[in-house]
């Protein structure tokens, strides 16, 4: 059974709430903008700044996450439960999938490929992928699911930044 477990203080101390199914308003449960230590069990979770999961984001895979960087700042989670097998993603220089692209099946610092920097847009062909600002998965993170087409990052305020990608990979 996958869920994900918030508290309000750091080092998984203060209220504390379960949830096992997606959760678009936190607000509603008494926990908008105070998350500040996170469990996961089972499958990976995104977290979300504002409700009906829009906005900045970050994906937490199972584990536990005694102090977060960005505690206090997500609005809804989504659990994923889509199909992880046989990702495929595919980036593109500009915006409306233009200029020069290139298809991912695997983890890749884009530096190495010399596609950092510089994606606009982007098609998900399989598998759900993160996007990170900077290599070694560091940075602001960009969420994709299978079957997603984005055509632009600039409503997104993610463009020319992607340096790292990889799949979530299913549990063995």
């Amino acid at each position: 059974m996958s869920k994900i477990t918030v508290f309000s203080k750091d080092a998984f101390e203060g209220r504390t709430a379960e949830f096992k199914n997606d959760v678009h308003n936190l607000e509603e449960k008494g926990f908008n903008d105070v998350i500040s230590s996170i469990k996961v069990i089972g499958a990976p979770w995104v977290a979300y700044y504002d409700k009906n999961f829009t906005g900045k984001q970050q994906v937490f895979e199972e584990g536990e996450y005694a102090i977060l960087e960005n505690k206090g700042r997500f609005s809804s989670l989504r659990m994923i439960t889509d199909d992880l097998d046989n990702p495929e993603i595919q980036l593109f220089e500009h915006v409306k999938y233009e200029g020069r692209s290139v298809t991912l099946r695997k983890e890749t610092n884009l530096h190495k490929i010399d596609f950092s920097d510089i994606t606009s847009s982007h098609k998900v062909k399989g598998g759900v992928w993160v996007l990170y600002k900077h290599v070694n998965r560091k940075g602001a993170q960009l969420v994709s699911f299978p079957g997603d087409e984005v055509p632009s990052y600039f409503p997104l305020s993610f463009n020319d930044v992607a340096s790292h990608v990889r799949p979530l990979l299913p549990k063995p």
